[in-house]
């Protein structure tokens, strides 16, 4: 008897599970669709950092600026209206690797040599902020039974999408389906390197 109600409460939880799958891959799918595409074509302007947002500017007189030859307004893909302004020059550009912490970029120019030098300095990770973004996967490879120890050969298939950040701990939901036929859904933390 006992055995056929923990047949009843699998069947039912796994279907649950499934349900919960399907709807999660759902709301991430219609998020993907609806959220706005990266234009990797062009160059926007960018908002100063916050540490210097309030910060007075003053002007200076220079008597030369090293630039770069006009070629590089294309080459960095910049607005149109840079790219045909005679006025406008590049002083300096640099590209940041990918990483989990946000990254500003400062260039320096010196009043002496007209010289422009980019820095690029890692901020701390925040004590908390609210994130969204997520991965979806497919791996192969082999799910062992730790009771039998015999490994079986499966696909995972798994969505995770990261809602809140703590320090360099990342919060979400997660959701995997086994070609199998098991399931798995629930909340997760996690720390990428």
């Amino acid at each position: 008897m006992i055995f056929a109600d923990v047949k009843y409460f699998a069947a039912h939880w796994v279907g649950g599970a499934v349900v919960a799958l399907a709807l999660a891959g759902v709301a991430y799918g219609a998020w993907l669709w609806t959220r706005p595409p990266v234009d990797t074509t062009v160059a926007v302007i960018a908002p100063p950092a916050p540490v210097i947002a309030k910060v007075k500017k003053k002007v200076i007189p220079v008597k030369q600026v090293v630039v770069y030859a006009e070629e590089a307004k294309a080459n960095l893909k910049l607005p149109p209206s840079v790219i045909a302004s005679e006025s406008q020059h590049v002083t300096g550009a640099t590209t940041v690797q990918p990483s989990e912490r946000r990254i500003t970029v400062t260039s320096v120019m010196d009043e002496k040599t007209g010289e422009t030098t980019t820095y690029t300095k890692p901020e701390p990770y925040p004590w908390v902020a609210v994130e969204s973004r997520g991965e979806v996967r497919f791996d192969y490879g082999y799910k062992i039974d730790v009771r039998t120890r015999v490994p079986q050969q499966v696909g995972r298939l798994s969505i995770v999408h990261d809602v809140l950040q703590v320090k360099g701990v990342h919060l979400g939901v997660v959701a995997s389906v086994f070609t199998d036929g098991t399931a798995f859904a629930g909340v997760g933390l996690g720390y990428r390197w």
